[in-house]
């Protein structure tokens, strides 16, 4: 067994010690206390929850706007892609309306218009041409989520069609 020795130390007032005979603070003898006092540890370790705290509020902010961009990117592609679909349809010539869903629950509808170029004031409606072939048609796209009424992202377009072939009134054969 091994004898372990101890040791005390006599720290000598000098003259900067108070009257009890204790060490001031800034004298020479002062020996300072090793480690931390328990206010100490508590005050850090208060610092350190506070850190954490807000770092993983942050983090957790930061995944709900992540979340939210993804859902409105994939509304977007959406849109893109049903507007796509609808002019690609060469047998739309005239005003309709149709809707449908998504596997994840995003309806959409498409709404199909006659569009009337807006005339200025100063043309007069002799100077407008007459009996064109072709026709405007405005294809507008609304996209909902599944939780809501309102639409949520709208996409709007115009499209050049012909017109059907009309039948001359009154006379001769084509």
């Amino acid at each position: 067994m091994i004898a372990l020795r101890h040791s005390t130390r006599y720290i000598r007032p000098t003259p900067a010690d108070d009257t009890a005979g204790r060490p001031a603070l800034h004298g020479r003898g002062f020996r300072p206390a090793h480690g931390f006092t328990l206010l100490e540890v508590l005050v850090a370790l208060t610092v350190l929850a506070v850190g954490a705290a807000i770092t993983l509020s942050l983090i957790s902010g930061s995944l709900g706007n992540i979340r939210k961009v993804q859902l409105r990117t994939r509304t977007v592609e959406h849109a893109e892609a049903v507007m796509e679909l609808a002019l690609l349809d060469g047998s739309i010539s005239e005003p309709t309306a149709f809707t449908g869903n998504f596997a994840d629950g995003t309806r959409w509808s498409v709404q199909i218009e006659e569009y009337e170029p807006p005339v200025s004031p100063e043309v007069q409606p002799q100077d407008l041409p007459r009996d064109m072939p072709v026709k405007l048609l405005s294809y507008t796209v609304e996209m909902f989520n599944a939780d809501s009424r309102a639409a949520d992202y709208r996409l709007q377009t115009l499209k050049l069609v012909p017109r059907r072939a009309q039948r001359p009134i009154g006379g001769l054969p084509e």
